[in-house]
């Protein structure tokens, strides 16, 4: 009798706690920690899972560890009203146990292309009580998306690589890295899903005319990078500069999100600006 009157009181405490939007979140996504910051509603996380990035408050928020391997009882310990993440979210038992908890389990489809990265905005700012802030948000992503469009790098050939201890991994379909390649409009050369290993003697044998590394060192990444590859030089991506460095974060959720959309259009202007000066060149 007291156990079931300890769980109502806790039900009616959550409900009005989400009702007056003073609500504790905890994200075991990246993707979604980056939303609830796109939201401005940062000051209401109290824990994120290890892919995320630490926004921007007063304090390092704790970590729930990996979003595969979660503890109900961690989760628990930490009150909160919400918990946001992906299909991904495990193991199957504890997910179970969080269903039957008074917590909100808000769980969000790993987003392979921008309609299904709007769909989980709308989604999540409807599940928050506040729809507003989500069709502010795909108004930018549209807007966005025109910009890409309109500057479409579809005449190139590209490739997308994880550099992991000294051995290289390509993206294909079904990958953040493959996702970040469609929204530039180039070709992805990886005719499979997921990732698969590759050698520099095969990727030079596609001539691929960009080349994107995935680093956590946008300074010296690439450098590094050619050092330990130099046979890409002869790639016409290496002979003509088009060899970018992309944060790995954009893309550690293994799909879109809103960050992947800014790295696009960065990454499409980094190369309209190498095909006007090789066109300068050639003018001369």
């Amino acid at each position: 009798m007291i156990r079931q009157l300890l769980f109502a009181l806790t039900l009616t405490l959550s409900a009005v706690s989400f009702a007056a939007g003073n609500q504790r979140i905890i994200s075991a996504d990246s993707g979604s920690t980056e939303l609830l910051v796109a939201f401005g509603l940062q000051d209401q996380l109290i824990a994120i899972d290890v892919t995320s990035t630490q926004p921007d408050t007063d304090n390092p928020l704790p970590s729930i560890g990996y979003h595969r391997n979660l503890s109900a009882e961690g989760i628990m310990s930490m009150n909160p009203d919400i918990l946001i993440g992906s299909n991904h979210m495990g193991p199957d038992h504890v997910i179970k146990q969080l269903k039957q908890s008074p917590v909100k389990l808000i769980q969000l489809p790993v987003a392979h292309t921008t309609e299904q990265l709007n769909q989980n905005i709308h989604t999540l700012a409807q599940q928050l009580g506040q729809p507003h802030l989500g069709n502010s948000l795909i108004e930018e992503n549209k807007k966005t998306l025109q910009q890409l469009q309109a500057q479409s790098l579809q005449q190139e050939n590209a490739v997308f690589l994880l550099s992991m201890d000294s051995k290289l991994r390509m993206a294909g379909r079904k990958t953040g890295g493959g996702a970040l390649i469609a929204l530039t409009g180039a070709q992805n050369l990886a005719d499979y899903d997921n990732y698969r290993s590759i050698s520099v003697e095969a990727l030079v044998a596609m001539q691929p005319s960009i080349i994107l590394v995935s680093t956590r060192d946008p300074q010296d990444g690439i450098r590094k990078f050619l050092d330990s590859n130099p046979l890409l030089k002869h790639t016409p991506a290496g002979q003509h500069g088009k060899i970018y460095a992309v944060d790995g974060r954009t893309i550690v959720s293994g799909g879109l999100s809103v960050s992947a959309l800014a790295e696009a259009k960065r990454l499409s202007d980094k190369a309209q600006a190498s095909a006007s000066l090789a066109d300068a060149k050639h003018q001369e």
